[in-house]
């Protein structure tokens, strides 16, 4: 069993004699070393998976309560996104170790893999448990719940859950960037606006956060502020122009100047030709 959580990464292995490299699935626990020890590790490393659960079927119908050989199964399986296998294992895996954060984990990604949210969720909610209070890990943590909230539609929780991941790492533009999405959602959108506010004071050329905190000015009906986030990111970034060029025509109207309003419109129109 593994000391410690491998995120999901591109693996790339030398073979001997100087052969070209392989690429390893990201699924699979390379830096096990109950793994390593495995005689089927090298089909393992050249992606092999179908070889290797072969040799694993016939080890575990020998010894069915070898962790090793149901945990290396279950991450085979989950690579050649064979879930349902693959979450068998993992629970049979669980069912010997019940509180290996790590197993829950694993579980929770074919779960989530598979569209299972709902059961993803319960299984992060565990690996929480067990994460005790290491911030670095409870933030990733975090972060896997919020994502299976976001796919549940449960706004109000992810929410939530994107502010607990504040609470650690209080300068993490892209949980401050989906809580503004998410602010927006429940219509909070003063709490919105702060949260790309935050994001901007540190990367103030950030096109795609000046046109969604323009979009969100409009929301609030704040029409001028709207509009110098709108000309602000067409500056920054010109490629955004014809997705901007129509809220902004729209903006200009509510303040009465037509002329800027029927420009923009104009150019919006022709943009989608």
């Amino acid at each position: 069993m593994a000391l410690k959580l491998i995120w999901p990464i591109i693996v790339v292995a030398v073979i001997a004699y100087q052969q070209p490299a392989v690429v390893v699935s990201s699924y699979i626990d390379d830096d096990n070393p109950a793994f390593a020890r495995l005689p089927i590790y090298p089909l393992i490393l050249e992606g092999k998976f179908e070889q290797a659960i072969s040799w694993l079927d016939r080890s575990i119908a020998k010894e069915p309560k070898n962790i090793t050989y149901l945990e290396c199964r279950a991450q085979c399986f989950h690579a050649l996104k064979k879930y349902p296998q693959a979450i068998k294992d993992f629970t049979g895996c669980i069912a010997l170790s019940q509180n290996n954060l790590y197993l829950h984990y694993d579980r929770g990604q074919a779960y989530s893999d598979m569209g299972s949210f709902d059961k993803a969720l319960e299984d992060y909610e565990r690996v929480i448990q067990l994460a005790g209070t290491d911030k670095a890990q409870l933030k990733r943590f975090y972060r896997l719940k919020v994502n299976a909230l976001e796919h549940l539609n449960r706004t109000a929780d992810a929410e939530i859950w994107c502010s607990k991941i504040l609470a650690i790492d209080s300068s993490n533009f892209e949980i401050l960037s989906k809580r503004a999405g998410l602010r927006r959602k429940l219509g909070r959108t003063k709490e919105a606006i702060a949260d790309y506010t935050s994001v901007l004071k540190s990367v103030p050329d950030d096109a795609t956060m000046l046109k969604q905190r323009g979009d969100t000015y409009c929301e609030a009906q704040e029409w001028k502020k709207a509009i110098a986030d709108y000309s602000a990111a067409i500056v920054e970034e010109p490629e955004l122009a014809a997705s901007i060029y129509g809220p902004r025509g729209k903006a200009y109207l509510k303040i009465g100047d037509s002329a800027k309003a029927n420009a923009d419109l104009e150019r919006a129109k022709k943009s989608k030709q």
